[in-house]
């Protein structure tokens, strides 16, 4: 029986029926009209339902973002004359790290310049891929093996671990297939960068396109046994998205995805706009900016930070975040949600300025 196998960081596809390829159907979750916007502004690959991104995020999560804007400005542009240059592997990473520092003290532009000048690890040359063994497809469904390790700037990979395989023995030949291949490494702004990656192997047998897409049992049931796995918890959160179940599952499923994957829009985000619901806005604070350093297009992404705002004082901001979701909304998109987001925007000018009004020394000169 003929395989075949992709070599991609994906999620499965979940589909909720769409008139267009882009435009859903209400209604819908907002992590789902999050994760589809997302797909239409490019953030994600267009070309299937990816949940996790298909770029190399290097924001490091763990810097300290408390830089005043002069100099988390003066980070930024001293980071990119450096990049400018011929620098040395060494001075590669200072630029990265000095770049993060900025991003995190949200100076945006930072944030923008990683996202758009961070390649992948790409495949140059090496030996044949090993043939999956017979037993692996007598079940149905897509089978996932997903190993992480470090890609060094001469273009080996070390370190390596496998956090999810159905068959150990198999991800054990996978594991020697990346040793002896040789890829092109991360990149920033054209120069190597040593960077942990996760590579996922996604092997499908000619009898899966049957099934029009996996079940939240399967999803639940990797999420569980691989509790590592970034794919999994992404297929699972996204699933739960998809069937509109928003409930304490999803909210564990994005926690786990966050703590894997804390530079990802799409979790951070989520996470956030769950807990705006809860009315646990301290907690959601440090999640919405989050998300908007890394998808500041996305208008639910920013809605959610608007919302963080209104609700712990700080009206300026919500009305700028708000206005700017209202703008960002693609002029097909569903009446209904434009309606509402305009409706919030509507809400917090009003109040806004009635806080104004009862703020002491208003009407006073």
């Amino acid at each position: 029986m003929r395989q075949s196998i992709v070599l991609l960081f994906l999620a499965l596809s979940w589909t909720t029926g769409c008139a267009h390829k882009w435009v859903p159907s209400l209604p819908a979750s907002h992590g789902r009209l999050s994760q589809v916007h997302g797909q239409l502004l490019g953030s994600e690959d267009e070309s299937s339902d990816r949940i996790l991104p298909a770029h190399v995020p290097l924001f490091n999560p763990k810097v300290d973002g408390d830089l005043p804007p002069d100099k988390a400005r003066a980070e930024f542009e001293s980071a990119v004359a450096l990049l400018k240059g011929t620098p040395s592997e060494a001075q590669v990473r200072q630029a990265s790290v000095a770049l993060s520092v900025a991003c995190a003290s949200d100076w945006f532009e930072a944030c923008d310049y990683l996202r758009l000048n961070a390649r992948r690890p790409e495949r140059i040359e090496g030996p044949g891929f090993p043939h999956p063994p017979p037993g692996l497809f007598l079940t149905q469904g897509p089978k996932f093996v997903v190993i992480q390790g470090r890609v060094d700037t001469d273009g080996s990979m070390r370190n390596m671990r496998v956090v999810e395989t159905p068959n150990t023995a198999y991800a054990d030949a996978l594991a020697q297939y990346l040793v002896q291949t040789r890829f092109r490494p991360v990149t920033l702004a054209g120069h190597p960068i040593a960077h942990t990656y996760a590579f996922t192997f996604v092997l499908s047998s000619p009898n899966d396109h049957m099934r029009q897409k996996p079940t939240l049992a399967e999803a639940r049931h990797r999420a569980e046994h691989f509790s590592e796995s970034g794919p999994a918890w992404a297929d699972f959160s996204g699933g739960l998205a998809a069937e509109m179940q928003e409930g304490a599952d999803y909210v564990t499923a994005l926690q786990r995805l966050n703590a894997l994957a804390p530079a990802y829009w799409w979790s951070a985000g989520e996470l956030a706009w769950q807990y705006v619901q809860a009315g646990r806005y301290s907690d959601a604070k440090p999640l919405a900016r989050m998300a908007r350093r890394m998808a500041p297009d996305n208008p639910y992404v920013l809605e959610t930070l608007a919302a963080v705002w209104r609700n712990t004082g700080r009206c300026a901001e919500a009305l700028k975040e708000q206005e700017t979701a209202v703008a960002k909304l693609h002029e097909q998109w569903p009446r209904e949600e434009r309606e509402r987001f305009q409706r919030t925007l509507a809400d917090y000018q009003r109040a806004c300025q009635a806080t104004a009004k009862t703020a002491p020394g208003a009407g006073t000169s």
